[in-house]
């Protein structure tokens, strides 16, 4: 049966280039998507009249809202951070490495505000992920 009392809602920033914003949003999904394993669906397929099997999507709805600035984000991360909500941020050094360990290194040097937010995501019961973003408008 489907669970319709979580959901997953992604906060982008607005002003990223469509390539970043696309890359952004997967990886977010992605990580929620491993997190939530074997709840993430209802089943394995959904299947065609003529016997084409689809994998299924997730069983939650997943809305994308839009940030205005870097410092949105980090306040949205402060308020879900102290949380047991299920929460993913996507960086700007996520998209300048692809090494883990340069990624590592390059954040060992840094302080929180001085890291450039993409994206956040927050995956949880319909009213605290809504309650938490709800200043936010759907991307258009």
């Amino acid at each position: 049966m489907q669970d319709f009392s979580q959901r997953l809602i992604i906060v982008a920033r607005k002003d990223l280039p469509g390539w970043q914003f696309a890359n952004a949003v997967a990886h977010v999904s992605a990580f929620v998507g491993n997190k939530l394993g074997d709840s993430f669906g209802t089943g394995k397929y959904f299947t065609s009249k003529d016997k084409v099997n689809f994998p299924r999507n997730s069983q939650y709805p997943i809305i994308i809202k839009r940030a205005g600035s870097d410092e949105q984000l980090k306040n949205l991360f402060e308020r879900v951070k102290v949380t047991n909500i299920l929460h993913y941020v996507f960086i700007r050094e996520m998209i300048d490495h692809t090494n883990d360990e340069d990624l590592q290194r390059a954040l060992e040097s840094k302080d929180v505000k001085d890291i450039e937010f993409l994206a956040v995501g927050v995956f949880g019961p319909n009213d605290e992920v809504s309650a938490l973003t709800k200043k936010f408008g759907l991307w258009e």
